[in-house]
């Protein structure tokens, strides 16, 4: 869906004033969750906003010190809509000038569609890594419920160009579709094996497919590939263990490969019709989706960063492959909602804007106008997650 930019820039010019980078007096910790080692309290709105149009938004953190972020369905932080485009982000959401973007690429430049009519391109995870920004690109039915294929594109002058196989689609018949990276920080300087880059994917669909099409994720599966081979699907090994392992299990099996987590978990139950005001099928929602996982070097954590909309669904782990805790569950309500409270889908956790303790961060999420949500939140967004060690 797409919205003008002339009318974001309208909508966001409320949103100048940013929440502080640490909890005031007034923020509440939840309670701690069973087996969590982490408790959290989200801001209940964005309270960041680089002026632009799109949802989505994966990034990662090159080398040059700035953030590349790619959008679904808008102009980004340019003036032409595009189905995916790719910005370069700097600023931070704390400086007094906010966040700046710049339009890099989009379109037929950053993907092509394999499935057909009937689909389009989304973007759903970057990595940068070596000064090389990678792209995961995602076929997706036209009514969000179906992803049957994806690639992986690769840009060596910071997203300004991009190439990739136009030849067949690295993953298909479901199978691994949905697609995003470790976010290790600057350049991935925290990652754990400098040789290779860990990668995240689903199954079937980036979320609860509403019309129970495919699948419901309820499964989340881990993957890893040397950095010389990310675009050769051959060279990519799964993860085949049992979640926490001390060590893991790598199969190049793509048949073979286990979950690192699974949570068969329903949030907002219905009666089988739409709820008034309600998406039609928002409900019974699973709670694995599309996210990010951010690793925090201070606190030697994992953080994935998944969501029904309706709710957030934040898990933590001391390894990529586990063992995976629930820490945050936050519950919006049901449509419609206000601009002084909402939830949102895609959420991802920029590594760049993690405070020196990795106590505090920024979320990012998106309310699309295409939802009878009462707002819309469709630009490149931030909003305050405070974590605190359980004692």
């Amino acid at each position: 869906m797409h919205v003008a930019t002339a009318a974001v820039a309208a909508s966001v010019l409320a949103l100048s004033a940013c929440a502080p980078a640490s909890p005031g007096p007034d923020v509440t910790f939840v309670d701690a969750l069973p087996g969590a080692s982490l408790r959290a309290s989200v801001a209940d709105a964005v309270t960041a906003v680089g002026v632009s149009d799109g949802d989505l938004w994966p990034s990662c953190w090159s080398d040059d010190d700035a953030l590349y972020a790619a959008n679904g369905d808008g102009a980004g932080f340019g003036n032409e809509f595009f189905d995916i485009a790719v910005n370069r982000v700097t600023g931070s959401p704390t400086d007094e000038d906010g966040l700046e973007g710049e339009f890099l690429a989009g379109g037929d430049d950053v993907g092509q569609v394999w499935s057909g009519e009937g689909f389009t391109r989304k973007p759903t995870g970057m990595l940068c890594v070596d000064g090389t920004i990678y792209l995961a690109v995602q076929d997706l039915r036209l009514d969000f419920n179906e992803a049957p294929a994806a690639t992986i594109a690769r840009s060596d002058d910071h997203g300004r160009t991009w190439t990739w196989d136009p030849s067949a689609p690295m993953f298909d018949d479901g199978v691994f579709t949905t697609v995003w990276f470790a976010d290790y920080g600057e350049d991935a300087e925290h990652a754990p094996d400098p040789a290779y880059a860990y990668a995240y994917g689903l199954d079937g669909n980036w979320r609860d497919s509403f019309d129970d099409s495919v699948p419901d994720p309820t499964e989340l599966f881990l993957a890893r590939v040397p950095l010389d081979s990310v675009q050769d699907a051959a060279a990519w090994e799964f993860f085949a263990g049992e979640p926490g392992d001390a060590e893991p299990t790598w199969t190049d099996d793509i048949a073979a490969k286990r979950p690192v987590l699974i949570d068969e978990r329903l949030q907002h139950p219905g009666d089988g019709a739409a709820e008034a005001g309600q998406t039609v099928g928002a409900q019974d929602l699973t709670v694995i989706s599309q996210g990010g996982v951010t690793y925090l070097p201070k606190l030697d954590r994992y953080v994935y960063t998944s969501w029904t909309e309706l709710t957030f669904e934040f898990y933590e782990a001391p390894a990529p492959w586990g063992p995976w805790t629930l820490f945050l569950s936050e519950d919006f309500g049901p449509y419609p909602w206000t601009d002084e409270r909402y939830g949102g889908y895609g959420t991802t956790i920029p590594s760049k804007f993690l405070s020196d303790d990795n106590l505090s961060m920024w979320v990012q999420s998106n309310v699309c106008p295409c939802a009878p949500a009462g707002m819309s939140s469709y630009w490149f967004g931030l909003r305050p997650l405070w974590l605190s060690p359980v004692d």
